[in-house]
């Protein structure tokens, strides 16, 4: 069977070179496109896709983050990968925290996306090693102690090793590489991952890493 997916961008050209990227694929079927929002929504609860590459900066009555938010609270909502920039960092985050499962900058789709949205698919949390990996060091910079205390106090039950796979998420490294590097099987990742979401209510693995990033332990292994 092949993966549905939904495509949402403003842009009419951008729009066109995405869906032509990911029609490539005999395994990948485009079954609708979208502008804006509303009209991705209603898509969704017509054309039931699986995964849907969502646009961060979108004009209309909602943007690319609320949109994703929405789609959250769909009865049996599709998996949402964000398509971002490097200079929307506030929209980056907020995706992480609606519940995108991870990210594709616009700029790499024609390597990326196909790949990407497979990933997404087959629940692996992070779709977009590379990208992902930049995107979260690019927005944890240097916090706060309250900040950082804070975030620690968030990530307080999470074990060594859940910790641990975390960290390894957010340094873009997915299911079958944490399991090689830590001579574990993947559905031994994945479980750990899952009791990690669940502890500290996050929504999926990149957001888990997100929240683990935020708490800066890197600071503790530096001195």
């Amino acid at each position: 069977m092949s993966t549905r997916v939904l495509i949402v961008d403003d842009e009419t050209m951008t729009l066109r070179n995405l869906a032509a990227i990911v029609s490539e694929d005999p395994s990948l079927h485009v079954v609708a496109t979208a502008q804006n929002g509303v009209d991705a929504l209603q898509q969704i609860r017509d054309q039931r896709p699986h995964v849907v590459i969502m646009d961060l900066y979108l004009p209309g009555e909602f943007d690319g983050v609320e949109a994703i938010r929405r789609i959250q609270n769909l009865l049996a909502p599709p998996v949402v990968v964000a398509a971002t920039s490097f200079d929307l960092e506030s929209y980056t985050r907020g995706a992480l925290d609606a519940g995108a499962v991870g990210f594709i900058l616009k700029n790499d789709a024609e390597t990326l996306l196909t790949p990407a949205i497979h990933a997404a698919a087959a629940g692996d949390p992070i779709v977009s090693p590379q990208t992902t990996s930049r995107l979260i060091k690019n927005f944890l910079q240097p916090s706060t102690g309250p900040e950082i205390a804070r975030a620690r106090e968030r990530i307080a039950s999470l074990s060594d090793r859940e910790l641990q796979v975390a960290t390894m998420i957010g340094n873009g490294k997915v299911y079958k590489q944490i399991a090689a590097e830590l001579h574990i099987a993947p559905d031994t990742v994945k479980s750990t991952v899952m009791k990690a979401m669940h502890k500290i209510g996050a929504d999926n693995g990149a957001q888990l890493a997100f929240r683990v990033g935020q708490a800066r332990l890197d600071i503790d292994q530096q001195q």
